[in-house]
Parts: structure tokens; C-alpha cells; sequence
């Protein structure tokens, strides 16, 4: 403060300042704790969830999604593509969420399938940087080099590529995981994901387009 007479003047921040006026260091700091510790409690939150999936398997399967979308009215479809786009980050299959689409729009189905390959993607990229958040990769990798040596071995290795499309092409696997590891062992983006829509493509448009059979045969 700065007293002029008996005025009192704030005094304003200096350029050099203005960080620590607005608070922005400090939220900096808090920005970077976070992002040092988001794979830990992404990973906890992961384990849990699908942890009560197992445990309640009702909870998510294409009977009650179809019910929760039939239920929204007008919001089923934006609340579908929402869904869609983030349901990897918690590494939840997308069968369930394909087959419940199928179902709950029926005259819509190239929508669906459109959306839920957008959504592979989408999550696809996602779950591959989430270990760059942070330099959490670089962090296992000072604490763990022999064992973040052989993973980098194996997913630049000859038989990646088709490790990947038979990951994927196999029904109720959280593929994302895949994607996660791909992004530990710094595989190429453009690699991973040719070889991860290979895998999804005949899969999510059988299951569209034979939708119920398909489910029966799943139990989802």
C-alpha cells in the first residue's frame, strides 16, 4: 500500500510480479504435482472401476445402456457420442457401448458406427499420451530400464503390428490397454493405431449390423 496525504493507494504488481500476484506460480506448481501423479491415480481409479464392473456385471451391459439412452429422449444421441469418445480413459471394452447403440438407434446404424470408430480413435490417443503426462514414462523408465528396455523391444519387434490387430480383433478386451503400453514404449502413433483399426473395423461393423446375434453369442 502507499499512503498519499490520508489517501491510501494500492500499489499494482510489477510485470515481473504478476505470476505470484494472480497466484499463477502456485497453480503452475499445483498443475505439475497433478500431472506427476496422474498416471498413479488414473491407474487406481482404473482398477477400481473395473474392478466393481466384474463384480456387477449388470451395471454395464447392452440392455442397460440401451435403457439409460432410451430414457434421455433427445439427449440419447449427444450423451452416446460423449460416452463414446471418453469410455477408453477408464479402459472400459466398447462392445457393450457398440452392441447398445446398434440397439438403440436402429435406423441409424452407419451414424453409430461412425461414431464408435471415431470414438476408438479419440480414446485411442488419449490412452497413448496419458504416460507423457507428467514424464511418467521417463520416471519408470530411470526406475525400471532393463524392464522398460525389453517392452520397448517387443513393441518395436517384428510381431507388434500383429500383436495389435489380434489385441483388438479379440472381443471384451480393454483394448485401450494396449494403446497405454504402446505409449510407455514410445511406438509410433501412426503404427499403432493402423494396426489397432484393423483389428476394430470387422469387429464393431459385425457389431452393428448383427447386433443381437452377436450379443446373445457374448452375453453382453
Amino acid at each position: 500500500m502507499v499512503e498519499i496525504g490520508s489517501s491510501t493507494l494500492t500499489r499494482l504488481p510489477t510485470r515481473a510480479s504478476l505470476p505470484e500476484y494472480f497466484g499463477i506460480e502456485d497453480f503452475h506448481i499445483m498443475l505439475s504435482g497433478l500431472l506427476k501423479h496422474f498416471n498413479t491415480i488414473w491407474l487406481v481409479v482404473v482398477v477400481i472401476v473395473l474392478g466393481l464392473l466384474l463384480m456387477f456385471p449388470g451395471w454395464l451391459n447392452r440392455e442397460s445402456i440401451s435403457d439409460y439412452l432410451n430414457n434421455l429422449g433427445a439427449m440419447a444421441l449427444l450423451v452416446y457420442i460423449g460416452v463414446s469418445l471418453t469410455r477408453s480413459m477408464l479402459l472400459i471394452p466398447c462392445t457393450p457401448f457398440v452392441l447398445a447403440g446398434a440397439i438403440s438407434f436402429p435406423q441409424q446404424l452407419f451414424l453409430v458406427w461412425l461414431i464408435s470408430m471415431v470414438g476408438i480413435v479419440v480414446g485411442a490417443f488419449l490412452v497413448y499420451s496419458f504416460p507423457s503426462f507428467g514424464n511418467y514414462d521417463e520416471h519408470l523408465e530411470e526406475k525400471y530400464p532393463e524392464k522398460i528396455a525389453v517392452l520397448k523391444e517387443k513393441m518395436h519387434g517384428k510381431y507388434a503390428f500383429a500383436f495389435i490387430i489380434g489385441w483388438s480383433f479379440f472381443p471384451l478386451v480393454p483394448t485401450d490397454a494396449v494403446c497405454y503400453v504402446a505409449g510407455m514404449a514410445k511406438m509410433s502413433f501412426k503404427n499403432m493405431i493402423s494396426a489397432l483399426l484393423i483389428g476394430e473395423f470387422p469387429l464393431v461393423t459385425a457389431y452393428i449390423f448383427l447386433g443381437a446375434e452377436i450379443g446373445e453369442w457374448l452375453r453382453v
